[in-house]
């Protein structure tokens, strides 16, 4: 049963790990399913990371580089920075992306704290998808259907997937799913798209410098995120998983527009 909200949501509030457990953890529900994005403050360290995570999550997602805990230790190891796909793991900024889109089932949310913020950048990037999905429908409706088709991109390596960019759901509902790295290849029809996507996705982009202490939990069917380069010891935990129930989110995000062609998933995920 969902927590009551005692007051309207606001995309600007921070909820600290003593408000998810109150009364107030129904306005940050309702600000993940309005905006797609819930901004954290007051984390004193791994614990209350971990306690947070545990209370938007239904469980954690069992990364490949992560802890015993489920948190994984985002720093720069001075040994990642040229392996494929661990670009994070160095001091360099990141494209912006969606987290794990070579995997079938991409975890829906990722939890990002910052423990220690660096010497300078390390800036996040952020982006909204119904944004992005906006702008293309009403301006670059070829490059929406091209990036909408069911083969339009293939992540990952020898055990990647092909995938649309912007996947059309069953009731006018869409996810996004994205990397711009040496993982990602695109169908021909798809790749002449792609600057305009990505001058799309330039032109929403918003950033945000998270101080210690502070965090974000970003809906990964919706939000784009990367960084800038930093200097310093930029050291950030982050948690994925699904959401837990109490959060209310239906599988991908709202939107009015429709592609052709497109045909949408099946339905059966009501929250995922």
């Amino acid at each position: 049963m969902p927590y009551p909200d005692t007051a309207p949501a606001s995309a600007d509030e921070e909820f600290t790990p003593a408000s998810l457990g109150s009364d107030a953890r129904g306005r940050a529900d309702a600000v993940l399913r309005e905006r797609g994005v819930v901004r954290l403050g007051r984390l004193g360290g791994r614990d209350d990371v971990l306690y947070a995570a545990k209370q938007m999550m239904s469980g954690l997602w069992p990364h490949r580089d992560a802890d015993p805990d489920g948190l994984t230790v985002i720093r720069d190891t001075g040994r990642h920075v040229d392996r494929v796909g661990l670009a994070g793991l160095g001091r360099g900024g990141l494209d912006l992306h969606t987290e794990s889109a070579q995997y079938p089932r991409p975890p829906r949310l990722l939890l990002l704290a910052c423990a220690r913020a660096g010497d300078s950048g390390g800036e996040s990037l952020l982006v909204d998808g119904r944004a992005v999905l906006a702008e293309l429908a009403a301006f670059h409706p070829a490059a929406l259907e091209a990036l909408a088709a069911p083969r339009a991109a293939f992540f990952g390596g020898a055990d990647g997937r092909f995938t649309p960019v912007l996947e059309q759901l069953p009731g006018g509902r869409w996810r996004l799913q994205l990397r711009q790295d040496s993982l990602a290849r695109f169908s021909p029809a798809a790749e002449v798209h792609l600057p305009a996507l990505r001058l799309v996705i330039d032109r929403h982009a918003s950033r945000l410098r998270l101080a210690a202490g502070q965090g974000i939990v970003l809906d990964n069917h919706r939000f784009l995120h990367g960084r800038t380069a930093f200097r310093g010891e930029r050291l950030l935990l982050r948690a994925l998983g699904d959401p837990h129930l109490l959060t209310g989110l239906r599988a991908g995000f709202s939107a009015p527009w429709s592609v052709r062609g497109a045909e949408p998933s099946a339905p059966g995920e009501a929250a995922v």
